[in-house]
């Protein structure tokens, strides 16, 4: 007789009820049907490969950290886990030790909800790829989110990139439909969404501005018209946002990474960044700081490449660089296609915006970023978003 002992039978309990939730999903879209099937068998898998086999790449360090915490705060149960919440990293611990508090300590139970909502991304880039392109190349991008690398691996483990993504994601789908439809209640659920991605890591607050430029750029564009109750209208929305930003900015909500930023030491705040960054032997470009805002432009190509291409083949030594690498040919792949669909995305408005999120994320990341682990965690944010933009060819495997 097969015996479990009651945390492992709690989380493959959670697993069980995230796939029955999968296959409720995917009834609202048939098209994404085995994708989506399929990315929630492999997050699965791997998560069980990782709990009872082998430990996954990248599931030590932080990710030991952040259980090791929810553990530590569940103790107190649930009445004194309400005195440990905050925004930023450990919100993903603070997460995790109420579900602990309910249901004891889990570690598969963790992984169980990574795997869940690693998935439903899945989801959220066919409903965006979709509204930006067709159905078919709406399909094509769920596949690749499916089976992307770096997706799975952050879904099977207990790292915060899902919590990252997933509502950022959620937010660019109910951003394009407030662009699509103009209701403000769109706007509200993406100014929530990006709000709770902000929570998690400051950095994306990059994606709530652009967000906001195009709202202030749609209300622009109403003037011209001589609609004044569009006028009214966008204006609207730009002041719900306006609202959303500025109780973010007065609260400090998620913004622990740059608490008391004035413009005037932005420079120094990265090259502080960059430092601390730089450390291990997957360092990069250590010597590289900006000393004025002039020094911080001309690194964005630089250090764009250095994010999204480090380790280079010629600095492979160890199975660790072996699949650095690999992420590093799939960012290539990625970067390509991007680059082949660019006419495309720049004819058309909600494809410039998803684009200029992604291109802001990006910028973000790549500046304050000197280590090629880090990078390839921080560059997997960004592939959901890459891949709504690639118009892919299909690809044929018979005549």
């Amino acid at each position: 007789m097969l015996y479990l002992p009651i945390p492992d039978l709690i989380g493959i309990i959670t697993l069980l009820l995230g796939g029955t939730l999968t296959f409720f999903v995917v009834t609202e879209c048939p098209s994404a049907r085995y994708p989506l099937i399929v990315a929630f068998a492999l997050r699965a898998a791997l998560a069980l490969v990782h709990y009872y086999i082998v430990p996954l790449p990248d599931s030590q360090a932080d990710a030991l950290t952040f259980e090791r915490l929810a553990a530590e705060w569940s103790e107190h149960g649930l009445t004194g886990i309400w005195y440990q919440f905050r925004t930023g990293a450990y919100l993903y611990s603070w997460l995790i030790a109420v579900v602990y508090s309910l249901v004891g300590r889990s570690p598969l139970t963790a992984q169980a909800i990574n795997v869940l909502f690693g998935s439903l991304i899945v989801r959220n880039v066919y409903f965006v790829a979709k509204q930006l392109w067709d159905d078919s190349v709406a399909t094509r991008a769920a596949w690749v989110a499916a089976v992307f690398p770096t997706l799975a691996l952050y879904s099977s483990i207990t790292m915060r990139e899902v919590a990252i993504v997933f509502p950022l994601t959620l937010g660019v789908l109910y951003f394009l439909r407030w662009l699509h439809r103009g209701r403000y209640t769109d706007m509200i659920k993406a100014l929530v969404a990006c709000g709770i991605s902000v929570a998690f890591h400051t950095g994306m607050v990059a994606a709530l501005l652009v967000m906001a430029l195009g709202a202030f750029f749609q209300w622009l564009r109403a003037f011209p018209t001589g609609r004044i109750g569009l006028v009214l209208k966008r204006g609207f929305a730009l002041g719900i946002v306006a609202v959303g930003i500025g109780a973010i900015l007065i609260s400090g909500w998620g913004l622990e990474k740059i608490g008391g930023l004035k413009v005037s030491n932005l420079v120094d705040w990265v090259a502080n960044q960059q430092l601390r960054a730089a450390r291990s032997r997957a360092a990069y470009l250590q010597h590289l700081q900006p000393r004025n805002a002039f020094d911080l432009i001309l690194q964005v190509p630089i250090r764009i490449t250095y994010f999204l291409f480090m380790p280079f083949p010629w600095l492979v030594r160890t199975w660790a660089d072996l699949l650095g690498l690999i992420i590093s040919i799939c960012n290539l792949l990625l970067t390509t296609l991007i680059l082949r669909s660019f006419p495309r995305i720049l004819a058309d408005c909600k494809r410039r915006w998803v684009f200029y999120v992604l291109f802001a994320l990006l910028v973000t990341f790549a500046l304050t970023t000197s280590n090629y682990g880090t990078s390839i965690r921080h560059s997997s944010k960004l592939v959901p978003l890459a891949l709504m933009l690639i118009r892919a060819p299909r690809v044929r495997l018979w005549s």
